[in-house]
């Protein structure tokens, strides 16, 4: 009687595992699946469009564009809308006016679809896409070029990251890098799944990277701070992470 009853204890086990198998995974939230990796697809189109402005203008765009006194006007994501599809968009900028002048502040909603996140409840006239400026990085300064100031090789050197806090698209802002100070705070909250089976039972949270090669990657939050240094930097002489966390 005891075998009987252990054997049918068994058989339901199975039964229901088997159920699980042949069940079709619910779709998730588009924050834990989705977003992570057309966020990464924003970032490579940002790439090469750089990569585009570099061909054309034999140098990276600046992070800020500036009149002739010196004086900020507006920011690298303006000037990059012609190699993005958005020269409408482009045209009805007053480039010698700064971002926030009563007639280019009209421009600053919505955000144009490359430069905004994936997700619905995103701040109008907002980007998470910046760059680094600041000691060693790709913008430390203008005209830079791809092939003679990337010691540190373009695989291994962050071009455009997610940041934590967004900025106006428009608005000459971006990331400032400190080698002996905090790094700044990277990521949107996007996180790759942990599965077991077709089921989700956590997430590994990180941040979308696009590099100075075109390549994307996803970055987890535990990357340890002297990698994230080495890949913010194209002349430090270190070695860049491994590609175990490439997407």
């Amino acid at each position: 009687m005891r075998a009987r009853k252990l054997l049918s204890a068994v058989g339901l086990v199975l039964l229901i595992f088997t159920a699980c198998l042949l069940l079709p995974c619910v779709p998730e939230p588009i924050r834990e699946t989705t977003a992570p990796w057309v966020s990464g697809n924003n970032l490579r189109q940002i790439g090469l469009a750089m990569h585009n402005y570099y061909v054309f203008n034999k140098q990276l765009p600046p992070a800020v564009i500036r009149d002739q006194n010196g004086k900020a006007l507006y920011s690298w994501r303006v000037a990059l809308l012609p190699f993005l599809e958005q020269e409408a968009l482009y045209k009805q900028f007053k480039l010698a006016e700064p971002w926030d002048s009563p007639h280019n502040k009209k421009l600053l909603e919505p955000t144009p679809a490359l430069y905004a996140l994936p997700l619905p409840d995103n701040l109008a006239g907002m980007t998470h896409y910046q760059v680094f400026t600041g000691p060693g990085t790709a913008f430390e300064r203008d005209g830079l070029t791809l092939k003679d100031d990337f010691p540190d090789g373009t695989s291994n050197t962050t071009l455009v990251v997610e940041s934590a806090e967004p900025v106006p698209w428009t608005k000459p802002a971006d990331l400032v890098y400190d080698p002996t100070g905090l790094l700044p705070a990277l990521g949107a909250g996007f996180g790759i799944p942990n599965r077991l089976l077709c089921y989700r039972v956590g997430q590994r949270p990180g941040f979308n990277v696009c590099f100075a090669d075109g390549s994307g990657r996803f970055l987890l939050n535990t990357t340890d701070e002297r990698e994230l240094r080495a890949l913010i930097t194209r002349n430090g002489g270190e070695e860049g992470i491994g590609r175990e966390q490439q997407q």
